[in-house]
């Protein structure tokens, strides 16, 4: 019990360091106002219109939104349903109007364009992603002869996308079952908390990044100053201190995070609501062949994100255990993770693309819409499932050498 007093004083301290710093305060200051800014501005000017083309706003909006798709698109998309709902739009769609492409107000008489067509806009996209591969809606109406079955069309999609990636034989027999797995037919409905919290996750990158930071100068920092000799010379220096400082760093990493997660997912979910949560990640894109609803997929990035910024903080620690000044170790971790941006993942052999995915940065990003894998042993592991097995390892393997580097600084 004793002992574990001492820690937690330990612990305590430490945070305080963390928190003292300057640079930390304004990076994570700057990370959070950047997520804020990613969803607050659409909330303060979410739009939506009647079916007698009045542009209602905010909450209005959403909560005519809501009654909409209860009433007309929160339905299984049989493709039946699709063909109908493409061909109300046809039936009044006048192509010479339509100059630009995108004039859909021009080539749909008025009580059809804000009663039909736009309230139902991303749901029309939606299908224009699938049936030719970009956000072309008008090419729905002038081809709706052409365009065959929804479903058969995506598998169609899919068998091409096979094609161009060089999978391996055990690689594509896997991705196929996926294929089939989600091959729909999808339910729809309204979803638009859960879009906007899978776009505000994208901002997570810089939150890892201030806890790189934060966490750089944590063992570093004794080594400037000539307090590792100090410490590790005192009663709880070579055991207790070092277990409250790694900690202490894991603990900021968490918690950081979670802030962040916080500041996103309540006011979200408080404006938009939770509706949609069921849905299945296809009405992102058709494509993915991941079979998770959106609240799943929405726990999974989350986690990654928590994984993301463990894996940044032991790197972190780990090299200011061995490196004597604060400053070198920050600039390896930001460009060690953002370096891993940059870096052309679609090019090279297929041995590097797959450990480039494997990099810290990618790890909270949308990687459900490529077709990563690794085999093992004629096992076939998914992006996810080897991100998380690496990291867990790295993780358990990086903590101990962290105590081991920061001990031997007695001696020297």
């Amino acid at each position: 019990m004793a002992n574990m007093k001492i820690i937690a004083r330990i612990i305590k301290f430490e945070l305080k360091k963390i928190l003292s710093s300057k640079l930390t305060i304004g990076a994570l200051i700057i990370s959070y106002l950047i997520l804020i800014y990613s969803f607050v501005p659409n909330i303060f000017k979410y739009t939506f219109y009647d079916d007698n083309g009045n542009l209602l706003k905010r909450k209005q909006a959403v909560n005519y939104e809501k009654e909409f798709y209860k009433e007309y698109l929160n339905q299984v998309q049989t493709d039946e349903r699709i063909r109908a709902n493409i061909e109300n739009l046809k039936e009044h769609y006048i192509v010479e109007n339509n100059k630009t492409g995108f004039e859909y107000d021009k080539a749909l008489p008025k009580d059809i364009y804000y009663g039909y067509y736009k309230p139902r806009e991303s749901y029309f996209y939606w299908l224009s992603q699938n049936f030719i591969s970009g956000p072309y809606p008008h090419i729905l109406m002038i081809e709706f002869d052409e365009l065959g079955d929804f479903y058969v069309h995506r598998q169609k999609n899919i068998e091409t996308w096979f094609d161009s990636m060089n999978l391996t034989s055990t690689e594509r027999e896997f991705w196929q079952q996926r294929a089939n797995i989600t091959k729909g037919p999808y339910q729809y409905g309204y979803y638009q908390g859960w879009n906007y919290i899978n776009d505000s996750l994208d901002i997570v990158v810089f939150l890892v990044l201030a806890i790189g930071i934060g966490i750089s100068g944590v063992f570093s920092e004794e080594h400037e100053t000539g307090m590792d000799a100090i410490l590790l010379s005192a009663k709880y220096g070579r055991t207790k201190l070092v277990t409250g400082k790694i900690t202490a760093s894991l603990i900021f990493a968490i918690v950081v995070v979670l802030v962040g997660l916080l500041l996103c997912v309540v006011p979200i979910l408080l404006f938009f609501g939770t509706e949609g949560w069921n849905l299945p990640i296809q009405v992102l894109d058709a494509k993915i062949l991941y079979n998770w609803t959106l609240l799943k997929t929405i726990g999974i990035r989350i986690f990654m994100s928590f994984l993301s910024a463990l894996a940044v903080a032991t790197i972190a620690l780990s090299l200011s255990s061995k490196i004597k000044k604060t400053t070198p170790v920050a600039v390896i971790v930001i460009l060690f993770y953002l370096g891993g941006l940059f870096i052309p993942v679609e090019r090279g052999n297929r041995i590097f693309q797959k450990i480039t995915r494997l990099l810290p940065a990618f790890l909270s990003g949308r990687q459900y819409y490529g077709l990563v894998t690794y085999s093992f042993f004629g096992k076939v592991l998914t992006f996810y499932h080897m991100a998380i097995a690496v990291y867990i390892l790295l993780i358990l393997i990086l903590l101990p050498l962290s105590m081991i580097f920061f001990k031997k600084h007695q001696v020297e």
